[in-house]
C-alpha cells in the first residue's frame, strides 16, 4: 500500500499520485487529509482509497471502480457522480452525499445532510443515520436506504428510484407517496445491509414516485388552423399570434413550450452598422489567405486550448433536443471547417465524439449523462448555469422525445416530460463554484479549459462571479439564442438582448481590472459573418453559431421543436421522421455555411484595412438608432441607416 502526506504535499499532486496508482494496481492510504476538498476525484481504476481521517468536498467525485473508506468525516457531495465502486464514512456526511451517482454504493456511518441522493441516477446510498431535509430530491432512479428519520420533503420532485426509511418518515415531499413492500426487496436491503456489516432489526416504509407530475396534464400539440377574430384589422395589437396564445392557453391549462427563440424585435446588431462602406467588398478572391483568423480559446490559465481556425464555434445544442443524425451532421461540419463543437445537456454520445475534431462537454445541474470518461475524452469542459432564452432555468424535454436510447444515456426515466433542475445541487454561490471549477481541474489533470455559459440576466454580476472564479472563457448568451423547448413568456420577455449584453459584460471586467484574465465567446442570434464581425468589433473573443448552423442544415423553422415531430428530422427522436435526415449531406451544407461566414470574415477585415482579425475595434461601428446608441456608447449617426444596409454588406461579401 502507498501512503500520501496531504500534510506535505498538495491536493493535485497526491491526486495525480493516487491515479498513477490506480494504473498500477497499487492502493492507496492518505495520512493527514485535514478535511480538504476533492481527494481521490478522476479515479478510474479498482484500487482501495484509505482516508485516514476527515474529508472534504467531493471525496471520491466523478470515479469509477474505485473502493473509498473515510474513517472520520465528509463535506459535501461525497462519491459526487461516482459510477461503480463505494464509499463508506465512518462518521456524518455533508450535504448531497451520493449526488447523481450512476451505480455505485455509498454508506454514512452516522448522519447525512440535506438533498442526499439528489439527481442520482443508480446505485445505493444508504446512511445509518438520520437524513436532512429533502433526501432523494428530484433523483431519477437508484435506492436510498435510511435506517434513522428521514428528514423533511423526503423524495421531494422525485422522477423515480426507491427511498426505504426505518425510522419515522417526517414529511413527504412532492409527488412522492408511500407504498407496499414486498418480501423480494426487504430481501435486497437486508443483503446490501448484510454486506456492509450493518446490523439492523426492524422495518422499513418505502416512498415512491406518486406518478401525478411526470408529466403535463395535457401535452403540447403541433399547430393547426384558429379561427382568428378579425375586428382589429391589421392592427399590432390584437395580432395572429396574440390570438394564438390565447386560444391555445384556453386549451392546455398552461404556459404555452416552444422552441428557437426571442419572436419580438429586440436590439440586435442590424442595430449598428460599420463606419466604411463595404458595398465594393468581395472582389478578391483569395482574401481568407491573407487574414489572420486562427483563435485559441480557453489557454488563459494553462489548459491546452480549442485551435479554432477562425473565431467561430458551435454553440451548444443537445442530442435529445436534435436528432442524433443532427449532432452528427454539426460534428462533421465542425471538423471539415476546424472550429468547435459543443455536446449541450444531453450527454456525449460516441458518434458525435467520432465527428467532431474539438468537442466541449457540457455539465448541467441534471447531470443528464455525465461522467468522468467522457469528461477524459472532451476537449473542453463546460458548466451551465443558463441559456439566453430562459435564463436561470434548466431544461424541458418533452416526454415524446425521451426515448428509451436518450433515457439511457441521460440516466433518466423513458417517457417523461423531462424538466431540468434550475440550479446545481452543489452550487449555491460564488464560493461553491470556485470548489465545482477545481473539482473538474482536478479530475481531468488540469489538461482542459473549463468554461461557463451565462444567459444573459444579472450580466454585471455574473461575469465578475465568473472571472473572479478563474473561468478559461465565457460563453455568454443573449435572449435572441434560442431552446429546444421552453416557456414562450420567458423566451419573449426575460433577460437582455445579447447586443447590450456583450457591453455591459466588458464594462463589467473593466471596472474590476480584469479583461485580461477571461475571454468571451458571444452568442445569441447571430447569423453570419457579419454579425460576428460585429460581435468581435464591440470586443468579443469569438462567436458561437446555433440557430443558423441548423438552419444551414435543413432546418425550415416551423417552430415545433418541442413536439418532437419534426418533419425535417432535426428536432425529433422519431426514426421515422430522422430518416430523412441524411448527416453526410447535410454536414456538407452546413460546412459551406460555415466557409461563408470565414469568407465574409475576411472580406470585412480585409476592406476595414486589417489583416488579423484581433485588430477589429469599436472604432469600426456606428449606431443606428437612439436606442443602440445608448446601449453600445457607440456614436449615433443615422446617416448609416439604410434599412437594406445589412443585405447590401453580406450581398457584397
Amino acid at each position: 500500500m502507498v501512503t500520501i502526506d496531504l500534510g506535505k504535499t498538495s491536493v493535485r499532486e497526491g491526486n495525480e499520485k493516487i491515479r498513477q496508482c490506480g494504473k498500477n494496481g497499487e492502493d492507496v492510504e492518505v495520512v493527514n487529509p485535514d478535511a480538504r476538498h476533492h481527494i481521490g476525484v478522476g479515479l478510474v481504476h479498482p484500487i482501495t482509497v484509505k482516508v485516514k481521517g476527515s474529508a472534504g468536498y467531493f471525496c471520491a467525485g466523478l470515479s469509477d471502480a474505485a473502493n473509498f473508506e473515510v474513517e472520520s468525516n465528509v463535506g459535501w457531495g461525497v462519491g459526487d457522480n461516482m459510477y461503480s465502486g463505494s464509499v463508506v464514512v465512518g462518521g456524518n456526511a455533508g450535504a448531497i452525499p451520493g449526488v447523481a451517482i450512476r451505480g455505485a454504493e455509498i454508506v454514512i456511518r452516522g448522519n447525512m445532510g440535506s438533498r442526499a441522493g439528489q439527481v442520482m441516477k443508480a446505485g445505493t446510498l444508504c446512511c445509518e443515520g438520520n437524513a436532512n431535509f429533502m433526501a432523494g430530491y428530484m433523483m431519477y432512479g437508484g435506492r436510498i436506504i435510511i435506517l434513522g428519520d428521514s428528514g423533511e420533503k423526503v423524495g421531494e420532485d422525485m422522477s423515480a428510484g426507491e427511498i426505504f426509511v426505518a425510522g419515522k418518515v417526517e414529511d413527504l415531499g412532492s409527488d412522492a407517496e408511500l407504498t407496499d413492500i414486498d418480501s423480494a426487496e426487504i430481501d435486497e436491503v437486508m443483503k446490501f445491509l448484510d454486506r456492509y456489516k450493518i446490523p439492523f432489526k426492524g422495518s422499513f416504509q418505502k416512498v415512491v414516485n406518486a406518478g401525478k407530475k411526470l408529466r403535463y396534464a395535457t401535452s403540447e400539440q403541433q399547430m393547426r388552423s384558429i379561427p382568428f377574430f378579425s375586428f382589429s384589422g391589421a392592427s399590432d395589437y390584437w395580432n395572429p399570434k396574440i390570438q394564438e396564445d390565447l386560444y391555445i392557453k384556453s386549451q392546455i391549462g398552461r404556459y404555452r413550450i416552444r422552441g428557437y427563440g426571442g419572436a419580438r424585435p429586440l436590439p440586435h446588431f442590424s442595430d449598428i452598422a460599420f463606419k466604411k462602406d463595404l458595398s465594393l467588398a468581395g472582389g478578391d478572391a483569395d482574401v481568407v489567405s491573407k487574414i489572420k483568423m486562427r483563435t485559441e480559446i480557453g489557454g488563459i490559465n494553462g489548459a491546452e486550448p480549442l485551435k479554432l481556425s477562425m473565431p467561430v464555434m458551435i454553440a451548444p445544442m443537445s442530442y435529445g433536443a436534435l436528432s442524433a443524425s443532427t449532432k452528427r451532421a454539426i460534428g462533421l461540419a465542425s471538423t471539415l471547417s476546424d472550429i468547435a463543437e459543443n455536446t449541450g445537456e444531453g450527454g456525449m454520445s460516441d458518434a458525435q465524439r467520432g465527428a467532431a475534431k474539438q468537442l466541449i462537454f457540457q455539465m448541467l445541474g441534471g447531470r443528464l449523462g455525465w461522467n468522468i470518461h467522457d469528461m477524459n475524452r472532451a476537449d473542453g469542459l463546460e458548466i451551465y448555469i443558463s441559456q439566453g432564452a430562459k435564463p436561470g432555468l434548466g431544461g424541458q424535454l418533452m416526454a415524446k422525445k425521451v426515448t428509451p436510447e436518450l433515457a439511457k444515456i441521460r440516466g433518466i426515466p423513458a417517457g417523461i416530460d423531462l424538466r431540468s433542475p434550475s440550479r446545481h445541487p452543489d452550487i449555491l454561490g460564488a464560493d461553491d463554484l470556485v470548489i465545482k471549477v477545481e473539482e473538474l481541474r482536478e479530475a481531468t489533470g488540469y489538461r482542459l479549459p473549463v468554461s461557463i455559459k451565462l444567459g444573459a440576466g444579472r450580466v454585471r454580476d455574473d461575469i465578475k462571479i465568473a472571472v473572479k472564479d478563474g473561468f478559461d472563457f465565457i460563453e455568454l448568451d443573449g435572449m435572441q439564442g434560442s431552446t429546444g423547448a421552453g416557456s414562450a413568456e420567458v423566451i419573449d420577455y426575460v433577460g437582455i438582448p445579447t447586443l447590450p449584453a456583450i457591453i455591459e459584460a466588458l464594462n463589467a471586467l473593466e471596472e474590476i481590472g480584469r479583461r485580461d484574465d477571461i475571454q468571451i465567446v458571444l452568442m445569441g442570434g447571430i447569423r453570419d459573418g457579419v454579425d460576428a464581425v460585429k460581435a468581435l468589433c464591440l470586443g468579443a473573443d469569438a462567436v458561437a453559431l446555433g440557430t443558423s448552423t441548423i438552419i444551414a442544415g435543413g432546418c425550415i423553422a416551423c417552430m415545433q421543436c418541442h413536439v418532437g415531430q419534426c418533419v425535417t428530422g432535426i428536432a425529433t427522436q422519431d426514426p421515422e421522421h430522422e430518416k430523412r435526415y441524411d448527416p453526410e449531406v447535410e454536414s456538407q451544407n452546413i460546412h459551406r455555411f460555415l466557409e461563408s461566414v470565414r469568407w465574409q470574415i475576411a472580406t470585412i477585415a480585409n476592406e476595414l484595412g486589417y489583416n488579423d482579425v484581433t485588430q477589429f475595434s469599436r472604432d469600426d461601428l456606428v449606431a443606428l438608432t437612439p436606442e443602440a446608441a445608448a446601449m453600445t456608447g457607440l456614436p449615433y449617426d443615422p446617416q448609416y441607416g439604410d434599412a437594406d444596409l445589412d443585405i447590401k454588406v453580406r450581398a457584397a461579401v
